[in-house]
């Protein structure tokens, strides 16, 4: 099995600083442009192209990782200070409604058939929340995987304008380059109510990770 590999993250003196690979169509970050991937070695970028990050914040050993990383370094670094992780636990401990147990996945025929076979249509519960920034994150139902029942996906979309260089736009990827991007509190913020609203899972953790937080 291919290993999972993680955005880097890190602070650079000034701010937290993602890295954020363009070349990857397939992987867990890659370049959409009106909702489908672009091949970006081979396409030249535009202001309106945005970068989707399914964003994780721990690994399979459960070492912190992308979200878990920015979370400490936020509150290391003065981003999000000691009210802002109080009033986000208070957010977390409250809930007990998840996406992955009040949606479900259904699937619906139609009229239409294809060479002898009925089209179906299956239709994903999608929630979806704007960031003044332009910065927007989506909690997407799917069937789980060599499981029984659904898992809940956290996608981040940056508008590639918001990304450095600056000269990205206008021009092709080059061979495994990456753009850096800062998050800002607001982005901190909902990422932290998205997963804890996706399922129970994922809104333990948060608890646990911001009990952490505000105790280091």
């Amino acid at each position: 099995m291919k290993k999972r590999e993680f955005v880097d993250v890190l602070w650079d003196g000034e701010r937290i600083t993602c890295l954020l690979p363009l070349t990857s169509p397939t992987g867990r970050v890659r370049v959409k442009r009106s909702g489908h991937p672009i091949a970006t070695r081979q396409t030249e970028l535009r202001a309106d192209d945005v970068i989707e990050w399914q964003i994780a914040y721990r690994d399979d050993k459960g070492d912190l990782v992308e979200l878990g990383q920015i979370l400490w370094l936020a509150k290391k670094h003065g981003v999000l200070g000691l009210k802002e992780v109080v009033a986000l636990e208070d957010f977390v401990s409250a809930q007990s409604r998840f996406c992955d147990e009040q949606f479900t996945i259904t699937t619906e025929p139609s009229e239409q058939e294809f060479c002898g076979f009925k089209l179906h249509w299956r239709k994903h519960p999608l929630l979806r929340r704007e960031i003044g920034d332009g910065t927007a994150i989506e909690i997407e139902l799917r069937h789980r995987q060599r499981a029984v029942g659904f898992q809940a996906m956290i996608f981040l979309l940056i508008p590639i304008s918001q990304c450095e260089p600056a000269d990205i736009i206008g021009r092709k990827a080059k061979p495994k380059e990456k753009v850096t991007w800062t998050p800002s509190q607001d982005v901190l913020v909902t990422l932290v109510k998205a997963f804890t609203i996706a399922s129970q899972s994922h809104r333990d953790d948060m608890l646990k990770l911001l009990k952490a937080l505000k105790e280091g």
